[in-house]
């Protein structure tokens, strides 16, 4: 007969309220380190998990884009929030891929909002679905939360072969700059500055008004319609960004001083994908000021017209072409006709506009020699920025595109353009490419390309009395 044991009641009530301590405890912990290791023990661990999606507490606030609203149809506009974010939440199963150009939008409803666009493959959450209504959620770090609703008509899971494929390169939208950033920049200038229209987009300036870029408006205005006549290409949607124009060039580098990448020297910069362009007007003439600000925004005409993450040497060239143009006497670009103008300063005088690459060009090919053209069109962006070489690679470029362009012999507009289509469709950018289309081959081209340099006449630039 086994012996019969009686427990001490104090010991009960010890057991009992060391039971609903930790479970208070934990009910206030539970991203606690315990919980964590609990979830991986066998037989536990799903207790664990659904003990600590159930008492997790909010533990950031982001900024988020958001549908899924069950009951209601069309809503409003895209609406910016707070939200406080679940951690459990971000990794939801199950999955689903989304292609390119899938729209997210506010509810289940085919004449609902447009939250986003899919720009890229890629896998999101799935928190909910009403036949083939998926209600997705996702969270970067520079994009914050995205949620709403997706229809995948007979959803299947992509195969291999195609996760496996690369994304093809496509003209992407425009998107304006991000609430933060613009206050950012309004920061830097004197008094916030002020806003104003420069065409289709938004300036945010400290400038005097004497001290603009030429006839900025009309000038915004028309670059497009020049674009696409020099190109041949035709850009998705309309322009979204903003211009930030700063008066100091001090300040100008304290607004970029947060992106390394920036360098500090230049005096304007483009970030197609954040929705801006910025650059200053101290001690430049107002022709450098408006040369800088096409450059910049030919940039996010690119975007649109091309893609993101083109080869230096086509983005860059496509840029300076545009902004080394003469300009007519209503400020329209006049492509293939060089501007050129100097500033003097005392005995010293710095020349400005499209009539210095050719005389760099050639000055090099009597001195060292230029890069070679096959190796110019394979550089990455590290290769091509390198110092002392980033601006003869500019001007080589530029002086590249306008060969392509001209009716000089070994020059094929029609290719090149043809090539700048492929492009835009996706193709896989290669020397090859561009060969195939303009026709024969990197020893032909080079040599008619040195021999059209040497005859690029560099007229003298006119003068400019700039007062202070």
């Amino acid at each position: 007969m086994r012996p019969h044991y009686t427990a001490d009641p104090r010991l009960v009530l010890v057991l009992v309220l060391t039971v609903f301590g930790a479970f208070a405890w934990l009910t206030r912990h539970p991203d606690s380190e315990a919980l964590r290791q609990a979830e991986s023990w066998p037989g536990v661990g799903p207790l664990a998990s659904r003990f600590k999606a159930a008492y997790a507490s909010p533990t950031r606030a982001t900024q988020v884009i958001r549908g899924g609203d069950d009951t209601r149809g069309e809503v409003g506009n895209e609406r910016i929030v707070t939200e406080w974010v679940v951690p459990d939440r971000v990794s939801a199963r199950p999955q689903v891929w989304l292609e390119p150009g899938t729209q997210v939008q506010v509810s289940p409803h085919a004449a609902s909002e447009v939250l986003a666009t899919v720009e890229a493959l890629g896998n999101y959450s799935v928190v909910g679905r009403r036949g083939d209504w998926f209600h997705i959620y996702s969270y970067s770090l520079d994009r914050g939360i995205l949620e709403g609703w997706v229809y995948l008509e007979a959803y299947e899971e992509p195969s291999a072969e195609r996760l496996l494929r690369a994304e093809p390169v496509l003209p992407m939208a425009a998107v304006p700059p991000d609430t933060l950033k613009v206050e950012r920049a309004r920061s830097f200038m004197l008094e916030g500055g002020v806003e104003r229209r420069c065409g289709p987009y938004i300036l945010y300036t400290d400038v005097e008004a004497e001290r603009m870029p030429e006839r900025c408006g009309q000038l915004a205005s028309r670059l497009e319609e020049v674009y696409r006549e020099r190109f041949g290409l035709n850009p998705i949607g309309e322009p979204a960004e903003a211009i930030f124009l700063f008066r100091a060039q001090d300040v100008y580098r304290g607004f970029i001083s947060e992106d390394e990448a920036e360098p500090a020297e230049r005096a304007g910069h483009a970030s197609p994908s954040r929705g801006y362009v910025a650059l200053y007007s101290e001690d430049l003439p107002r022709e450098a000021v408006t040369s800088t600000l096409i450059h910049e925004l030919t940039h996010l005409i690119n975007r649109r017209a091309l893609g993101p993450a083109l080869p230096p040497w086509l983005d860059e060239g496509l840029a300076d072409d545009l902004a080394e143009s003469r300009l007519d006497e209503s400020g329209r670009p006049v492509p293939g006709g060089l501007s050129g103008y100097g500033q003097a300063s005392g005995t010293a005088m710095q020349h400005f506009g499209g009539t210095v690459s050719p005389g760099n060009l050639i000055a090099a090919l009597d001195g060292t020699g230029l890069p070679d053209l096959r190796h110019l069109v394979q550089m990455g962006s590290d290769e091509f920025h390198e110092a002392p070489y980033e601006a003869l690679r500019y001007a080589l470029s530029a002086s590249w595109v306008r060969f392509l362009l001209s009716d000089a012999p070994g020059s094929d507009p029609a290719g090149f353009r043809a090539y700048l289509a492929a492009v835009a469709s996706g193709e896989i950018i290669t020397p090859d490419l561009l060969v195939q289309h303009v026709g024969g081959d990197w020893s032909e081209l080079e040599a008619g390309f040195q021999t059209w340099v040497r005859f690029q006449t560099a007229p003298l630039p006119r003068t400019l009395t700039v007062d202070r």
